[in-house]
């Protein structure tokens, strides 16, 4: 941790990008970052053995202006893609530069859905650690792959399904590295991850899943439905083999 903010040297970097960016929220998401390094020794030491900069950007919401072009430049990659679509924060990285936009808005309005959460600074703080624990998982660049991505992003683009392609792609991406990232976080914070993420796994009845895949069947082609219905059984294996090796003895009875 000291490593990463050596004065005159420092690799973690704070900056608001909005005006109408709290500087209280400012400086209490710091805190929780730097209280995420302090208590995790090893992430922080990763980190800075990957990176160069660590930049971290405070912005309104993912409609802000400049958002892509900013991460571009941090990133120095005129390729990088930033999409907009409402979500509290994100990490990117390339060549060892790492970058983490936090939207406040959405930071917020997905802290009001939660109204069962008995700790809400716990519970931003595990929001802000599981963003550091993808930048270890990045290795320092987000845009590699493996061969195999391209192999089944050309079939994909072969049958003119890459809409649909990119989607399965993605959602067999950020499954495996979620195995890691969870890993990382339950090893640090296993009762906070179980009370954030628990209500997400468990959103949908199997009533509510089959009749999903129902309707699918009536308006998406019929092997993109099976991929989908692939990558979700996937998902689960992912959880619940993350869970398994969870050290039970850290849990609350409760979680």
């Amino acid at each position: 941790m000291d490593s990463l903010k050596k004065k005159g040297k420092e690799k973690l970097r704070f900056k608001i990008m909005n005006e109408a960016v709290s500087n209280r929220d400012f400086k209490y998401f710091n805190r929780l970052f730097l209280t995420c390094l302090n208590e995790n020794p090893d992430i922080a030491e990763e980190l800075n053995r990957i990176y160069e900069p660590i930049q971290i950007y405070y912005y309104y919401e993912t409609k802000d202006p400049n958002i892509g072009d900013n991460l571009r430049k941090i990133l120095n990659d005129p390729e990088a893609n930033y999409f907009s679509r409402p979500i509290p924060a994100l990490a990117q990285s390339r060549k060892n530069v790492g970058c983490i936009l936090v939207f406040l808005k959405h930071m917020w309005e997905f802290t009001q859905k939660r109204a069962d959460i008995s700790n809400i600074e716990n519970y931003h703080k595990n929001g802000v650690f599981e963003e550091l624990c993808h930048l270890v998982e990045h290795n320092g660049d987000s845009s590699i792959h493996p061969q195999s991505y391209e192999i089944l992003w050309k079939r994909y683009v072969d049958k003119n399904f890459l809409t649909y392609g990119n989607e399965i792609i993605a959602r067999l991406d950020a499954d495996r590295n979620h195995y890691e990232v969870y890993s990382m976080m339950l090893k640090a914070y296993p009762n906070d991850w179980v009370e954030r993420y628990s209500k997400y796994f468990s959103v949908q009845t199997p009533e509510e899943f089959n009749e999903r895949y129902e309707q699918s069947k009536r308006t998406i082609p019929i092997n993109i439905v099976f991929a989908r219905l692939l990558t979700d059984f996937l998902r689960s294996i992912d959880v619940l083999y993350v869970a398994k090796n969870t050290k039970k003895e850290k849990l609350l009875e409760k979680k």
